[in-house]
């Protein structure tokens, strides 16, 4: 299938702004690119582009030094909100999907724009990751890559999650990442390969541990505000195993019901608490999934109904987002009770914003606090 004078368009376009957003990149976050396995960035041919997602803005360092621009799958709520609705709607290669879920049309653009010669590029998790650590990968993307019948490349990328962690919101210096890109399966290696074994290589081709990563490099991030938003991944004090009981100014944790005083230091690193790390502390905090949807969770938020056919998000107004006995309760703008087994396709996008559909209607709740403690009542999955 050959591309049409509309793709041939967008690709000049396309080029001609990624060299204003290479700059921009370059003074944001220093990345070096290593390939391996014979691997090369003016490839022309089709693949499967599959990376873990570590921060933010890996999405668009994984495609700068790529001469054919892959089309990249994207959440679709990315796509009701600017600037970032404007971005992969009129300017970006990408295909809206939603987030758990099977999606018929986002699977046959994926496969046209590969006939057309495109690659695909796919961050499997879905999420950046809120811990450190590769996250759950859904079983349909092994699927997808045995069918598409291309070569599969790998990204890992390394240190991206502890320049700029999800949960923060304080800003770190020096920030950097290295990214590692794989031939992992060849094609013709493909057709003889179980779901199972795509799986096993496909995970361990992705997997990183940002903070494994950092005990070895130590690379120093300084900031004045490192522990800000801690409390939008944590729920459960490990000291104390109180929930909801932490709160975090400039780089200090502090958990108010047993009283420990922490820190986050300059290479990223918990101190103060049972554990150095928040892979380890999710892990832990991940067993007490029964007293967390017992607890009272409360947030001031904004509140959208987010239309996927127009692309708006329309604002109903400032509410108060309160967790209780099973139900999301809306005060202010909106006075509204939801039982959370009502709820279908909960997620979180970027640091704060929570998605769900009921009733056939999508709400977009952008959270000041406790985003994973409201995600986590709703599904624990990822």
């Amino acid at each position: 299938m050959k591309r049409t004078w509309r793709d041939k368009l967008k690709d000049f376009r396309l080029n001609t702004i990624r060299i204003l957003v290479g700059i921009w990149m370059f003074f944001d976050f220093k990345v070096k690119y290593i390939y391996h396995d014979g691997f090369k960035p003016n490839r022309k041919e089709p693949y499967v582009l599959l990376g873990n997602h570590t921060f933010m803005f890996d999405v668009i360092h994984s495609q700068l030094k790529l001469r054919n621009i892959p089309y990249s799958i994207a959440s679709r709520v990315l796509f009701v909100r600017q600037p970032t609705k404007y971005l992969l709607g009129k300017i970006a290669h990408a295909i809206p999907k939603s987030k758990g879920e099977a999606d018929i049309q986002s699977v046959k653009t994926i496969f046209k724009v590969v006939k057309k010669g495109y690659p695909v590029l796919i961050f499997p998790e879905g999420d950046t990751t809120f811990y450190g650590e590769t996250n759950y990968i859904e079983p349909s993307t092994y699927k997808l890559i045995k069918k598409l019948k291309v070569d599969l490349v790998t990204i890992n990328t390394k240190g991206g999650y502890l320049s700029r962690p999800r949960w923060a919101t304080g800003k770190r210096k020096n920030r950097r990442a290295q990214m590692d890109f794989h031939i992992t399966i060849k094609k013709e290696d493909l057709k003889n390969m179980s779901l199972e074994e795509i799986e096993e290589v496909t995970k361990k081709a992705i997997y990183n541990n940002d903070y494994e990563y950092q005990r070895n490099v130590m690379i120093k991030h300084k900031g004045k505000q490192l522990a800000e938003g801690f409390e939008n991944g944590t729920y459960v004090c490990p000291n104390c195993d109180s929930i909801n009981s932490i709160t975090t100014s400039g780089n200090s944790i502090t958990c108010n019901s047993c009283k420990t005083i922490g820190a986050i230091n300059e290479y990223g690193f918990i101190e103060g608490f049972k554990f150095d790390n928040l892979v380890e502390w999710d892990n832990y905090q991940r067993n007490f999934g029964s007293e967390l949807k017992k607890s009272t969770i409360q947030s001031k938020a904004k509140l959208y109904y987010s239309d996927f056919e127009t692309g708006i998000n329309n604002l109903v107004g400032d509410v108060t987002l309160t967790y209780k006995n099973g139900q999301f309760v809306f005060t202010g703008d909106l006075e509204e009770s939801i039982h959370c087994k009502d709820i279908k396709n909960p997620m979180l996008a970027l640091r704060r914003d929570l998605n769900f559909t009921f009733n056939g209607k999508n709400y977009l709740v952008k959270l000041d606090k406790y985003s994973a403690s409201f995600v986590r009542v709703l599904q624990e999955k990822y």
